[in-house]
């Protein structure tokens, strides 16, 4: 009976750690993957309309462009419009300030940003 329980009490600590060690490398991998952060970001009413401001963070290796889609919902969640600013070169490592042209919107509840890097390699 004692070896019945050593057993199954090894064979759950094994499980423990195969399931340990697989979660951290999924934590890395995607830590690894998302290489343009959005480290800054503001949302203000200027006399002109609405604006978002932000930077973003270059953590890869090489210089790239990128594209900022900032998009601007209401409060039923409905998209209101949304505007893309063209980031030419971000350097590696590299903190690069973005900046939306004023809206003149009055029922924006909530907004997203996503940083672009274009189509994948399988075209999406």
């Amino acid at each position: 009976m004692a070896r019945r329980e050593s057993g199954r009490r090894q064979r759950t600590i094994g499980w423990l750690i195969i399931m340990a060690v697989f979660l951290g490398y999924f934590v890395w991998a995607l830590r690894s993957e998302e290489v343009f952060r959005v480290v800054e970001r503001n949302l203000e009413q200027t006399p002109s309309g609405l604006v978002v401001s932000g930077a973003v963070l270059n953590t890869a290796t090489a210089a790239t462009g990128v594209n900022v889609d900032v998009t601007f919902f209401d409060d039923r969640g409905r998209q209101l419009t949304q505007e893309t600013v063209t980031i030419d070169h971000l350097a590696a490592g590299a903190t690069v300030p973005f900046r939306t042209k004023p809206k003149p919107l009055t029922t924006v509840k909530n907004y997203t940003i996503h940083v672009n890097t274009g189509p994948n390699m399988y075209g999406n």
